[in-house]
């Protein structure tokens, strides 16, 4: 099935990953990495080629909105969704303990805050492989 058979929760093939960002203009992307300090963008763009060398093809879209609206969607699932599934796991793996065992404790991960946009690098990556596998 190709991307525009689709819509946002949508059913895509495996062998594919979509992002869409559907935004306002001017509108900036709000997702970043707690830990690297790397941008949604940048995680992507090195992901890539991982992707494409699984024989998985890439595609990246933006949709201009009016307003201020700013939502992504990796495979038709909103990211936050994916990003809150993926948060659960991760609390144990960047909990204070975990952290402070691995002597970073200035990247744990907050519990108590929504997953939101500012989440460690990994819990992108997770969200990804997440997308792929629904």
């Amino acid at each position: 099935m190709g991307y525009a058979d689709a819509e946002p929760g949508g059913g895509l093939t495996k062998d594919r990953f979509v992002v869409l960002w559907r935004r306002g203009g001017g509108v900036e992307c709000q997702y970043r990495t707690i830990d690297t300090g790397r941008s949604l963008g940048a995680v992507l763009q090195e992901m890539r080629p991982l992707l494409e060398e699984n024989d998985i093809g890439v595609e990246l879209r933006v949709e201009e909105c009016l307003g201020t609206i700013s939502a992504v969607f990796f495979n038709g699932i909103p990211l936050q969704d994916l990003i809150d599934e993926v948060a659960g796991a991760a609390a144990y793996c960047t909990g204070p303990s975990r952290m402070e065992e691995l002597g970073r404790p200035e990247i744990t991960y907050d519990p108590d805050a929504r997953a939101g946009c500012v989440v460690p690098e990994i819990v992108f990556r997770k969200a990804i492989l997440l997308a792929l596998e629904e």
